[in-house]
């Protein structure tokens, strides 16, 4: 696991942009450090290090031990990294455990860059294929004082299209209408406003009985007319 990191250390260090680390810093408020190295050129340079990492890794606990060491590495271009990895993840190699391993990666060194992602895609798939964990696990996340747990409730339907269960959805936005953190009102009208492109008719009608206001409501209806 070690040699895996030194390795994608070393190539990000070779590629490191000191002035483009410091605007990334300044747009990500400061939280991380970065080497500078933006999406596209990081994707390319790392891409053979991807399929090195799936040679190598052949367990669930060898895949998530090499999560967590890329994960507390400080600059931001391995949670990056870790999250294209996981993207590249059969549905096969996921199992019931995985609940935890996604609650800690959503709670440590959370932003929404990260955040987003693995609310949308890997919370979202894992609640398709694990639904009974999966509703358990929601619900944990409705319960919790952590705001980004909050944001990923509200957001793991975002691409479930025709799937999206309209009654829990208008149900968890009714739970998370009073709170006025920015991130939960703008995830609470991205998650209606994504809804909105398949179900346009009952989404509207959905924001008049929220009540929605102010951030919500215009995130809401944006596009809808």
């Amino acid at each position: 696991m070690y040699s895996l990191v030194a390795q994608l250390t070393d190539t990000f260090r070779q590629h490191a942009n000191p002035s483009k680390a410091a605007e990334m810093e300044r747009y990500m408020k400061n939280l991380f450090p970065f080497f500078g190295i933006q999406a596209p050129t990081r994707r390319a340079i790392h891409k053979a290090w991807l399929k090195e990492a799936t040679a190598q890794t052949h367990t669930s606990d060898q895949r998530w031990e090499l999560v967590h060491t890329l994960w507390i590495q400080e600059e931001r271009e391995f949670q990056h990294t870790c999250i294209d990895w996981i993207q590249t993840w059969k549905k096969q190699e996921w199992n019931q455990e995985d609940g935890t391993q996604l609650t800690w990666i959503l709670t440590n060194k959370s932003w929404w860059d990260s955040v987003d992602t693995i609310a949308t895609h890997f919370v979202g798939n894992y609640c398709k294929c694990f639904p009974n964990e999966g509703a358990q696990l929601i619900q944990y996340y409705r319960t919790s004082s952590n705001i980004w747990l909050n944001r990923t409730a509200i957001l793991f339907q975002l691409k479930y299209k025709k799937e999206t269960d309209l009654d829990l959805l208008e149900e968890i936005c009714a739970q998370f209408e009073p709170n006025k953190e920015f991130f939960i009102q703008k995830a609470i009208g991205w998650s209606l406003r994504e809804a909105g492109k398949t179900f346009p008719t009952e989404v509207k009608a959905m924001v008049e009985r929220l009540k929605l206001s102010g951030l919500a409501r215009r995130e809401a209806l944006r596009r809808m007319g």
